[in-house]
């Protein structure tokens, strides 16, 4: 983490390549604002094959629902990201809840 004495290229800097890496993890951006270094980064959820899952499930005598249950509460969710920096060259990730 640096310091209170970042200039606002190395904080762009930084900003950029976080920006990067959550790209490169499934994120596309929803919305960036470059000078006042924050943006909002969206990633859908997965698609859950049901059929498949209650398949297995059948088969598993009912074990596999565990799985089917985090996958289609947890995986099948979209997710939303706000990363920005402070003033003092931070950076700061939130996750945003969807209602």
């Amino acid at each position: 983490m640096e310091g209170t004495n970042s200039t606002y290229d190395e904080k762009f800097q930084r900003f950029s390549n976080i920006i990067s890496t959550k790209t490169m993890q499934g994120f596309t951006v929803a919305d960036r604002n470059d000078k006042a270094l924050v943006a909002v980064l969206v990633k859908q959820g997965e698609k859950i094959n049901h059929l498949l899952h209650f398949l297995i499930s059948l088969i598993s005598c009912g074990f596999w629902l565990f799985v089917w249950a985090y996958l289609a509460l947890v995986k099948a969710k979209e997710q939303r990201v706000r990363i920005s920096i402070d003033h003092g060259g931070n950076i700061l990730e939130e996750k945003i809840k969807l209602q």
